[in-house]
């Protein structure tokens, strides 16, 4: 069985339209990239959706330097998709970009066939909605504690909480999305054992 067929039997729905699964193998198409490719930048309007079959990739923005900060970590079981779905940063001095962190593999569609469907099966639209309110609610998550918490209870709530990232991302990345150093960091979790 290749990923394809396994992301239809295992990560699609029950009751979805078989319709839509003709439409999906036919529009859809895999890519497989290596680590430290990037997979989407805000600048290149490809208007495609990604979804990680498997991998991990890196979501970062790139402030007026040009200088990445990890701001968001995505896995085949931790929000798995990503793309050029997000809303642009008009105005903004910052921009985004999506790098894989290990060899990965995507399914990749254009944005338009998911509007489509959207609107043509509601089993799939309401995939969608639960994808996205799951999502949204992990970044609020995420963010609030990276604010609210100092660096040491954030990491033992990050751990305690999303322990996929340690196993899966580098530390000088963990450290980077919480502006730490990478030695600072090292400190912290060697304090937080000691606990």
């Amino acid at each position: 069985m290749n990923e394809l067929d396994d992301f239809i039997q295992n990560g699609l729905p029950t009751g979805i339209s078989p319709a839509f699964i003709e439409d999906l193998k036919r529009q859809s198409r895999l890519a497989s990239l290596n680590k430290d490719e990037v997979i989407a930048d805000e600048y290149i309007k490809d208007r495609q959706i990604y979804y990680i079959l498997k991998g991990s990739c890196i979501r970062y923005i790139i402030n007026s330097k040009g200088e990445e900060r990890a701001v968001m970590f995505h896995t085949e079981s931790f929000m798995p998709m990503v793309g050029n779905m997000y809303v642009g940063s008009d105005g903004s001095v910052v921009s985004y970009r999506l790098k894989t962190n290990e060899k990965t593999m995507l399914l990749c569609l254009n944005r338009s066939f998911g509007e489509e469907w959207i609107r043509k099966d509601s089993v799939f639209a309401d995939f969608i909605f639960q994808n996205a309110i799951r999502y949204l609610s992990t970044v609020n998550q995420i963010q609030n504690h990276l604010l609210g918490l100092t660096s040491e209870e954030f990491l033992k709530w990050l751990y305690s909480n999303h322990q996929t990232i340690f196993r899966r991302f580098r530390s000088k990345d963990i450290a980077n999305f919480m502006g730490l150093t990478p030695i600072w960091l090292s400190n912290l979790k060697r304090k937080i054992v000691k606990i």
